[in-house]
């Protein structure tokens, strides 16, 4: 099920509460309605359109762009981990592809996200939550039977490319 954050709208309610002001819902429009992983995006987006200096503008341009650079780590870890826990560049696709939200393996699903948060990106870092996005896919590689083993090791060997790429 998709979450969706209405970003403009919570705010219109906090103003229009505030000031006491008739119907709530009247107010809304449903164009203000984001996705839940994009509402941080769209968020910074209103705000570097109703920036007040050059200076502001500037400060949540940057914050966007690092906020997009982590996004696409984030994005790109996950697929690297399939790419090398896989045995082709098929099944891999098919990992990535796979609509089932079935996990076959509950425990072993567990220890591999848990590991990957360790190693890679701690989603209970507001920085790092859109790597839930990507849970789903380590259900999918589950299910392919890949052992947890190779799944580890394909996180541990992403992990040190992610920290030298840090250092450089």
């Amino acid at each position: 099920m998709l979450t969706v954050i209405c970003v403009e709208i919570i705010l219109q309610l906090l103003l229009l509460v505030a000031s006491s002001v008739g119907d709530l819902w009247s107010a809304m429009e449903v164009k203000d309605c984001v996705a839940n992983p994009d509402a941080r995006v769209a968020l910074l987006q209103r705000r570097i359109q109703s920036a007040g200096s050059h200076a502001e503008k500037e400060k949540l341009e940057r914050e966007l762009y690092e906020h997009m650079q982590t996004r696409e780590a984030v994005r790109a870890s996950v697929i690297q981990v399939i790419q090398k826990a896989t045995d082709s560049k098929e099944q891999a696709l098919h990992v990535q592809s796979a609509k089932s939200t079935d996990i076959t393996n509950p425990k072993m699903y567990r220890e591999v996200v848990e590991y990957y948060k360790v190693k890679c990106f701690n989603w209970h870092e507001p920085k790092y939550e859109f790597a839930l996005q990507f849970m789903h896919l380590f259900a999918n590689l589950c299910r392919e039977q890949t052992s947890l083993e190779r799944i580890k090791t394909a996180i541990d060997d992403v992990s040190e490319s992610l920290k030298r790429e840090d250092v450089s």
